[in-house]
C-alpha cells in the first residue's frame, strides 16, 4: 500500500478511536526517520493531551491496525507514535494563528524575507492573510508583514 493510502486509512481509524475518547486528531503522517518507519498521530484533548489519553489512543489504534491480521494494512515494520503537538505547536489553521497573537512564534518562509528564511519573534497581528511579527536583530527591533502563502511553516516557539 502506498504512503498516501496508509495515511488515509490510519486517519480514518484514528478519527474513529479519538472520538470515543473525546479527543481531536490534528495530523497523521507516515515518515521514515533514521531508517525507521513511523506512523505519527498528533492528537489533542480539551486541555492538551495527557499521558493516559495518549496511551489509550495508542492502544486503541494499535489494536485496530495490528491485532487482526487481515486489517493490517501496513506490511512493513513501523512504530506507532501518538503524541500532542507540545510547546512548539504548528499553527495550521487561521483560528490557530489568531489565537496566538501576542505569543512568541517561529516563521519559516519559502524565500528570504529581510534576508532571513526563519524568523523568531512576537506575533503582532494576522489580518487578510498577512502575518505581522516583531523580531529582534542584535539589539534592534524590527516589524515585518508576510503573506501567509509565502510561509512554509508557522509554529509556537520557546523563548530562551
Amino acid at each position: 500500500m502506498d504512503v498516501k493510502k496508509i495515511i488515509e486509512k490510519a486517519r480514518e481509524i484514528a478519527l474513529e478511536e479519538a472520538s470515543k475518547l473525546n479527543l481531536e486528531i490534528i495530523d497523521v503522517d507516515y515518515v521514515k526517520e533514521n531508517g525507521i518507519k513511523i506512523l505519527r498521530i498528533i492528537a489533542e484533548g480539551k486541555e492538551g493531551l495527557t499521558i493516559d489519553e495518549s496511551a489509550l489512543l495508542n492502544n486503541a489504534i494499535s489494536e485496530r491496525i495490528d491485532m487482526i491480521p487481515e486489517r493490517d494494512f501496513i506490511e512493513e515494520e513501523y512504530y506507532l507514535e501518538v503524541s500532542s503537538e507540545g510547546l512548539e505547536k504548528e499553527l495550521r489553521k487561521d483560528e490557530d494563528i489568531f489565537a496566538s497573537i501576542g505569543k512568541y512564534i517561529c516563521i519559516k518562509t519559502y524565500e528570504k524575507v529581510d534576508g532571513l528564511k526563519e524568523i523568531y519573534g512576537d506575533l503582532v497581528d494576522y489580518k487578510d492573510g498577512i502575518v505581522t511579527i516583531n523580531y529582534l536583530v542584535k539589539t534592534q527591533r524590527k516589524t515585518v508583514s508576510i503573506q501567509k502563502e509565502k510561509i512554509s511553516k508557522i509554529r509556537l516557539a520557546v523563548k530562551f
